[in-house]
């Protein structure tokens, strides 16, 4: 970038910016790290991320993300050492193998200094350095701003070429607002986010709907922060076809060999679906349990209208049974399973849905269609979170004459 962009840069800086007191050092020096993002369905290194270096008072070469989020240090200053940064990366990205790409991170709050026709620095480094603009992902770091700013710049960098990565996705700011308006060629979810979604519940249904939401628009996945096994197995749940972090190689001074993850990989990727099938296995047997339980309710109710008194026991992860008329009403109390022990148990009644119509339920009317159209005695909604319990369930219904249809509430996945 010429010397003249960064002065007018500062400049625009101090005019819209109060001053703050520096604990920056004119000396400090910034050096480029490359963290390999592989690419699982090759098993190969895809591109690299460039993230800040700088030595500490050891000499040896930590982060210097502190630097950026640092409230003590002027604004022009963090500009100026993030151009920095960058443009030493991208002049090393000309010796970087042609068929990966390099990842650069840019912070939405450096777009409003850019003018709507105003030269854009990672482009202008690009074009400077001979560099293929096809090359480069630029990562929307996870930061408010001004979001036609952000569309605007996004058009641009992608008229030139670039590829667009939503940084941090779900980092405490919601950028599904971003998601639309800038359409990313990847999404990276936040840290914290995907391994908290590792423990269920509520965040894990969240995440699987962000690779959801990634597949309907055409977006891919980058899990980042992978260290351990258990990790790679919940990325490849979540349908990440990029990873990065330590369980491969940490942030290096140069480009790793795109090869060398290779076998690594392969490995991974056995256990992986030896994992699955092996949990499969489980599913399956678990659901054959509950389609037996159901079986045995349908006979009993349709036996007997005292049918309370002789129900069978139920299996660990059942919840409540209860039954609806063709409109959607339930008819019924909830009959509840309640566990005494792990050997024993007693039903209860409970009356307070009763009445209600679960017409409005999206599962409602696709069994009734799957029922009828495929005359399958036993069909199953997609999971969600029952309210009552807070556990994540799903609905198994059963035609039980043509009036009425039993609804069965279990856990999902089956307890562990």
């Amino acid at each position: 970038m010429a010397l003249s962009d960064v002065v007018q840069s500062v400049i625009r800086f101090r005019q819209s910016e109060p001053r703050r007191t520096t604990a920056w050092r004119a000396e400090t020096e910034l050096t480029p790290f490359f963290q390999p993002i592989i690419d699982i369905s090759k098993g190969c290194v895809a591109g690299y991320e460039a993230l800040a270096r700088k030595r500490d008072a050891n000499g040896q070469y930590v982060s210097a993300g502190a630097l950026f989020c640092n409230p003590t240090i002027d604004k022009e200053h963090i500009l100026a050492l993030d151009r920095q940064v960058r443009r030493k990366a991208m002049e090393k990205a000309r010796d970087m193998p042609a068929d990966c790409f390099l990842a650069v991170n840019i912070s939405p709050e450096w777009m409003r200094l850019v003018s709507q026709h105003g030269a854009l620095p990672t482009i202008n480094m690009a074009e400077e350095l001979g560099i293929n603009p096809a090359q480069v992902l630029v990562e929307f770091t996870e930061s408010k701003g001004d979001e036609r700013v952000l569309e605007a710049c996004a058009k641009r960098y992608r008229a030139a070429g670039m590829r667009i990565a939503i940084d941090d996705f779900g980092a405490g700011y919601s950028q599904l607002d971003r998601i639309i308006a800038m359409e990313p060629d990847l999404i990276k979810l936040d840290m914290r986010l995907f391994k908290k979604a590792m423990q269920g519940g509520v965040t894990n249904e969240v995440v699987q709907s962000v690779a959801y939401l990634a597949e309907r628009t055409g977006s891919q996945i980058i899990c980042e922060g992978v260290e351990t096994e258990e990790e790679f197995f919940f990325a490849m749940e979540c349908g990440a076809r990029f990873i990065q972090g330590f369980l491969f190689h940490p942030a290096l001074p140069e480009f790793l060999d795109p090869y060398e993850p290779q076998s690594k990989v392969g490995l991974l990727l056995d256990r992986f679906v030896n994992h699955k099938i092996d949990e499969e296995e489980l599913h399956v047997n678990y659901l054959k349990g509950m389609e037996s339980l159901a079986s045995r309710l349908k006979q009993t109710v349709l036996k007997d209208e005292r049918f309370f008194e002789h129900l069978p026991d139920a299996p660990d992860g059942f919840l409540r049974f209860y039954l609806c008329d063709y409109s959607g009403v339930q008819i019924s109390p909830n009959y509840e399973w309640q566990g005494l022990s792990r050997r024993s148990g007693m039903w209860m009644a409970n009356y307070e849905s009763q009445g209600h119509n679960w017409a409005f339920r999206p599962y409602f009317y696709q069994m009734l269609a799957t029922e009828r159209l495929t005359h399958r005695e036993m069909v199953y909604s997609r999971p969600y979170q029952d309210r009552a319990t807070g556990a994540m369930c799903q609905t198994v219904g059963c035609h039980l004459d043509f009036e009425r249809i039993l609804f069965l509430d279990i856990r999902y996945p089956m307890p562990g």
